[in-house]
């Protein structure tokens, strides 16, 4: 490599901008080629040469001068000439950048250098005006578009080492070897060996940082298609620049960065569905499984693809090798089959071998699925809180399904037993009740291919309250089971009385909803629906009774929380039943969202309610599930809920007499105080043991979850706040 001291090469750094090239006047009043000429030069300078890219610089100027042949004006060839000396100079050409000066200095006596330029530069120009050196024969590259490289016969013979023994100050470089290592990157450049280039110019930059050998980096690092490579130096060189507020390398950087960007292709993989232990790799790089339906930028060129994963215990596998153009997207679908013959019988790889999707993989292999599964399970739960609400509910579920042929049927049972001491009842001098619901309900459903439908019919009853409903739902595997959109509809009917068998009112409900479960990757779901709720009927409490009281002397006045004792001294004799309006339109958007990590899940809701009664509300909940070995899962659970009163809701109702004498009562009343503004905080959590094997064909498990639930009532009689307390216990087994 050329001693730098010998070359001469800059004595104010390699890559210096200049902004703009003097061309002389009589040459910018030429024609057409005149004018193209003066254009290619100002862009050579501006792009080019200021970014450090000088073999294109002089390629581009040479190709213009052959362009230019006699129809070019002097005055337009002499700035070409000159872009051209700074070129040789530059990459240490003493004596061609001389001669193309002199050639340039003999075409338009008048040609000069653009403002800011490097020392030697300056000097080498000085000795072509002064007449040293020689002119290249035939005026240089103007006469013939010969060959000017420049090589190591053309450059000027070594100057004699300095003195001292301290290494020469270099302008604009506190590194003398790294500025040696940045002229040897730019003689590998002109020299097309680009490997050269990106070797030096990474040696010069760990002594030394440059942005414009950054930059000069990152174009030898495009052109060898390291795209991603040249994409992070032009960044790292824009960041330089407009930290240092360099004009000229800010310009050039963003350009290279934007054009980088577009030439750079990606690759994103179709996940397979239902199978274990799923491993990716790309050019022998894993891949992230949740990360899999990403777009992640890549080289152009070949690439290799490598996944495993087992199905029913079978390693099933693909290799595959892709090649990439500039700017595509490469989308990698992972049909995985078995790379191991000895797993599987001679009808079953020839099954495999016309497969179309992992669907049609999987089906091909050996089946595990039972042909009859059983469920069943037993709970006992229990609710106790500050208002002396107290209710036990014993319950049992059970479930028999196909998984081949697709069907299922099942049915649940549960009790009821209430005590309750309600202050709506006790301010009415009403003893507390007990009573007991029974509920129970079918449902059963079939599979067609990605197409299913369920259906369910429930019945409840209690001494003054009867339920009867039934529903069903519809539901697709779209997108290999990516996208599961589901619609469905439900309609109750129910008897309201006073007392047993006493029924004086009814309430209808029918309830549409929609919404779509979206498989976002392999350890991400998310599902979002939508519900509107319709009830018709007249739904208020019987045994409710609401207190009047003067619109002017008392109503105002009541406070939130007021004793029983108080309330039935200041309020008015009549006592009339709880009125509600006697239709209510609801409506509530909801979104799921689960995420599987390496030993645990993340399941976060959110729900938005309104309705017509202007009663509007949020809910938030969320669980972590951790698994704590094979056999045990515990997981912390969180809840909130906030929202706004029904617009009729009043701590206060009045009553007022009318011209006539009669009393006129408002038309809608309640003291419910679900129906206030109110905030609820849950929390707690739960756990769930498996008793047996995991992989015993007979299983069973006991699970226990209890929480605790604060309610604030802002605008509401008697009761302020409520805390409850609530706790499951269950046990379930599954048999084939």
């Amino acid at each position: 490599m050329p001693n730098v001291r010998a070359l001469a090469l800059p004595a104010v750094g390699l890559f210096l901008m200049v902004l703009l090239l003097l061309v002389p006047r009589s040459a910018r009043a030429g024609g057409a080629d005149d004018a193209a000429a003066v254009k290619t030069a100002q862009e050579v300078l501006d792009n080019e040469y200021s970014s450090g890219n000088f073999a294109d610089a002089k390629k581009k100027l040479e190709g213009a001068l052959a362009r230019c042949g006699s129809r070019c004006s002097p005055q337009a060839q002499s700035p070409l000439h000159v872009l051209l000396g700074m070129v040789a100079s530059q990459t240490g050409q003493k004596a061609e950048a001389v001669s193309q000066f002199q050639t340039a200095l003999q075409l338009d006596p008048g040609a000069q250098l653009p403002p800011r330029t490097t020392p030697d530069i300056r000097s080498q120009f000085e000795e072509a005006k002064s007449g040293g050196g020689a002119p290249a024969a035939g005026g240089g590259a103007a006469a013939g578009g010969g060959d000017t490289s420049g090589g190591g016969d053309q450059a000027e013979a070594p100057a004699a080492p300095p003195t001292s023994n301290a290494p020469a100050r270099i302008p604009g470089w506190n590194n003398p070897e790294a500025f040696q290592h940045a002229s040897a990157g730019l003689a590998a450049d002109m020299a097309g060996k680009l490997d050269d280039c990106i070797d030096e110019d990474k040696k010069s930059l760990e002594l030394e940082e440059q942005p414009r050998t950054r930059l000069h980096l990152s174009s030898c690092e495009a052109r060898t298609g390291h795209l991603l490579d040249a994409l992070r130096d032009a960044q790292k060189a824009l960041e330089d620049g407009i930290r240092k507020r360099d004009a000229a390398v800010t310009k050039v950087s963003r350009e290279r960065v934007e054009q980088l960007l577009r030439r750079i292709p990606h690759v994103t993989f179709v996940p397979p569905q239902g199978v274990d232990d799923l491993v990716v790799t790309f050019d022998e790089r894993s891949v992230p499984t949740n990360a899999l339906t990403k777009r992640f930028s890549i080289d152009p060129g070949d690439h290799t693809v490598h996944a495993e994963a087992t199905q029913n215990g079978i390693p099933l596998a693909v290799d595959e090798k892709y090649t990439v153009g500039e700017g595509q997207l490469l989308t990698v679908p992972l049909l995985l089959k078995s790379q191991k013959p000895e797993y599987l019988t001679p009808g079953q790889l020839n099954c495999m071998l016309g497969a179309k999707s992992q669907d049609d993989v999987l089906k091909c292999l050996p089946q595990k699925s039972k042909p009859l599964v059983i469920k069943a399970g037993t709970e006992v739960s229990a609710y106790s809180d500050t208002n002396h609400v107290y209710v036990i509910s014993p319950a049992i579920n059970g479930n028999v399904s196909s998984p081949t042929q697709g069907w299922n049927v099942g049915g649940n049972f549960l009790v009821d037993v209430i005590s309750a001491a309600s202050p709506d009842i006790v301010s009415e001098a009403s003893p507390p009740f007990k009573e007991q619901r029974y509920a129970g309900g079918l449902n059963g459903g079939y599979k067609y291919k990605v197409y299913g439908a369920q259906a369910q019919a429930n019945y409840s009853q209690e001494p003054d309250y009867i339920s009867r409903g039934a529903g069903g739902s519809l539901t697709a595997d779209l997108n290999d089971k990516l996208i599961t959109p589901r619609v469905g509809a439900n309609f109750n009917y129910d008897s309201i009385g006073r007392g047993p068998n006493n029924f004086i009112s009814t309430l209808s409900t029918l309830e549409v909803e929609g919404g779509v479960t979206l498989v976002l990757s392999p350890t991400s779901l998310l599902l979002v629906s939508a519900t509107a709720q319709f009830e018709r009927g007249d739904q208020s409490k019987p045994y409710r009774y609401v207190p009047m009281f003067d619109p002017t002397a008392v109503a105002p006045y009541v406070r939130p929380g007021e004793s029983i004792d108080i309330v039935n001294q200041v309020r008015l004799p009549i006592r009339p039943v709880e009125q509600l309006p006697t239709s209510r339109d609801r409506y509530a958007l909801g979104a799921r969202f689960a995420h599987r990590f390496g030993g645990a899940t993340l399941r976060v809701e959110q729900r938005l309610y309104v309705d017509s009664w202007a009663l509007k509300a949020t809910t938030t909940d969320a669980r972590y599930v951790l698994d704590l070995g094979r056999h045990l899962e515990l997981w912390p659970h969180l809840r909130f809920n906030a929202q706004t009163g029904a617009n009729f809701y009043q701590l206060a109702y009045s009553a007022i007499t009318d011209t006539s004498g009669n009393l006129v009562l408002p038309l809608y009343r309640t003291t419910d105080r679900e129906l206030s503004p109110l905030v609820s905080a849950t929390g707690g959590g739960g756990a769930h043991y498996l008793l047996s094997s995991p992989d015993a064909k007979t299983q069973f498990g006991i699970s226990l979850q209890g929480d605790a639930m604060f309610t604030k009532y802002f605008n509401s009689l008697f009761i302020t706040q409520r805390t409850a307390v609530y706790a499951t216990l269950a046990f379930d087994a599954e048999f084939d």
